[in-house]
């Protein structure tokens, strides 16, 4: 009988310190988690801003090509007058 005893006390205390061993990862887990998630955070915030700035150089840059676009059409009547006058003259 004693035996027997002896071997639940030892399973009883295998399972307890296997227990407090879950218990204690679990903990690390949980906070690896919150680090996660809070970097997540960061890059969705990141994605974000970077996706914002990303469409306002897009608008930049169509305006800037329509800026050039009547440059071009600008220095094109220009040069077409200045070929007139100098016919004239």
């Amino acid at each position: 009988m004693e035996t027997k005893l002896g071997i639940l006390e030892a399973k009883v205390n295998a399972a307890v310190g296997l227990i407090k061993e879950l218990r204690a990862e679990n903990e690390s887990l949980k906070e690896r988690c919150r680090e996660l998630q809070s970097s997540l955070a960061a890059a969705e915030e990141a994605h974000s801003r970077l996706s914002a700035e990303l469409e306002q150089a897009r608008q930049e840059a169509g305006l800037a090509a329509a800026f050039e676009e009547k440059r071009k059409e600008i220095e094109d009547k220009v040069g077409g007058l200045l070929d007139k006058l100098e016919a004239l003259g």
